[in-house]
């Protein structure tokens, strides 16, 4: 009989321990969902911000071809702006799914069993890391392509007031 009550209460301790555990889970889950809802937020507005600088590239672009350049570092520069904002739009997609991943596995999350659940917050973990590591990377680049506009405009101004000063005299 003591055996019995003994196995009893070790099976009733290690069922309350499990859903200790099981809670703790889910309150970190719960804390890795709030951080994706904001990231969510920052994301959108980092997408606002890449495309308004696509857009001034591509005016930028059109304007460049139109003005008589002899800096062939300009069209360089251009075409490494090109491959950059190129990488960038493949980056914000791949942020986007992983949002909605994050998204999607809530509903399956409490049917999950505790190793699971392990799992998945360490996955989650691993993509918040890798998206705040990108998208600073990312606001890094767009603040030098900006930078970089704004010398190569200068540098376009001044080749084409040479241009206006040769042809007055």
């Amino acid at each position: 009989m003591k055996k019995l009550c003994t196995i009893v209460l070790a099976i009733g301790l290690l069922s309350i321990s499990c859903d200790d555990k099981k809670k703790d889970l889910t309150a970190q889950y719960d804390v890795l969902m709030s951080e994706t809802e904001k990231m969510e937020i920052a994301h959108e507005k980092f997408e606002k911000t890449h495309e308004a600088l696509v857009t001034e590239h591509r005016t930028f672009k059109e304007d460049s071809k139109t003005m008589t350049v002899q800096d062939s570092t300009v069209f360089e520069d251009l075409a490494k702006h090109d491959v950059i904002l190129k990488r960038h739009d493949a980056i914000i997609s791949s942020h986007a799914t992983l949002i909605e991943g994050h998204k999607e596995l809530k509903a399956d999350f409490d049917g999950m069993n505790e190793a699971g659940m392990e799992a998945q917050i360490e996955a989650m973990q691993k993509d918040h890391d890798k998206m705040m590591e990108e998208h600073e990377t990312m606001e890094k680049e767009h603040q030098t392509m900006v930078d970089e506009h704004k010398g190569i405009m200068e540098k376009m101004k001044q080749m084409e007031d040479a241009n206006t000063d040769d042809d007055q005299m």
